[in-house]
């Protein structure tokens, strides 16, 4: 299928809309005490460039579970419904994922190879809720195995039809016979495992890569401040230095060569009014 050939009005429009997605956020979270705080590359732009990196296309941020769970149910009535929606497998039976995203209605992102899913589109901001998880091993290799296995049964389909490697494929396709509500299931238990226990370290359940099984620091999410993104002041770690360095390294000041610079969301179809 056609990939979107973004251009740099085309990201700026992005970026405006999804600028206005996280007032709404900050928002909500100022007016009724729930924190959060700008994650992985919207931090790194916060702090290398005043606000968005130039090039992407997204806003991440994340919150405590408790505080995730707050912000969900808040948005029942208080978000802005006329042009937003909280999505998440509870308020969308066609989402797959295990964090929420707020969309903007009136648009459409289409992500590719995703079109087989019957979620609602839109133009997203994501928010990454954070879970504890155990220190020590083989716990620790257990609980991110847990974590892995919910991601694949509910990327699937995708996986089923997408999957370059011949046996991984054939792997996705017998998992997508299990129904999503039990990967949920799952997903919520690991939840709960430590709910109350100030563990040292901190992950998203529902998203992978070597950082979230290596666990971020609670810390990181406990003690924050303002910090300017573009023409607002929102959250970030006090310690935003050791954050981008977990995530991106000791260099991460230096932004990458130029054939690097691209959105990372490769979409087939974006729309900014239906």
């Amino acid at each position: 299928m056609h990939t979107f050939e973004y251009t740099a009005d085309t990201i700026r429009k992005m970026q405006q809309i999804e600028l206005d997605m996280l007032k709404e956020l900050d928002r909500l979270c100022r007016e009724n005490g729930i924190h959060y705080e700008l994650d992985g590359g919207t931090l790194l732009g916060a702090v290398r460039h005043g606000g968005f990196i130039p090039w992407d296309d997204d806003i991440d941020v994340r919150m405590l579970r408790g505080d995730y769970d707050r912000f969900c149910n808040l948005c029942k009535t208080k978000l802005n419904t006329e042009k937003y929606f909280l999505q998440t497998y509870k308020t969308d039976p066609g989402y797959r994922w295990g964090y929420a995203r707020i969309l903007r209605k009136g648009t459409v992102f289409m992500r590719k190879d995703q079109e087989m899913l019957s979620m609602k589109r839109g133009i997203f901001i994501d928010i990454f809720p954070c879970d504890g998880m155990p220190d020590k091993q083989p716990f620790k290799a257990i609980f991110n195995f847990r974590c892995y296995m919910v991601r694949k049964v509910l990327y699937s389909p995708v996986g089923a039809v997408h999957e370059k490697k011949i046996l991984k494929r054939i792997g996705y396709r017998v998992l997508r016979n299990m129904p999503a509500r039990i990967a949920f299931r799952e997903l919520e238990r690991l939840s709960n495992k430590y709910k109350g226990k100030n563990t040292r370290l901190i992950r998203t359940i529902g998203w992978g890569g070597s950082e979230e099984d290596r666990g971020f620091l609670r810390r990181w999410m406990r003690q924050s401040c303002d910090i300017k993104f573009e023409d607002i002041l929102v959250k970030a770690p006090v310690d935003s230095d050791g954050f981008l360095r977990f995530m991106f390294g000791d260099d991460y000041m230096t932004p990458p060569p130029k054939s690097q610079r691209k959105p990372k969301h490769t979409a087939t179809l974006i729309k900014f009014e239906l």
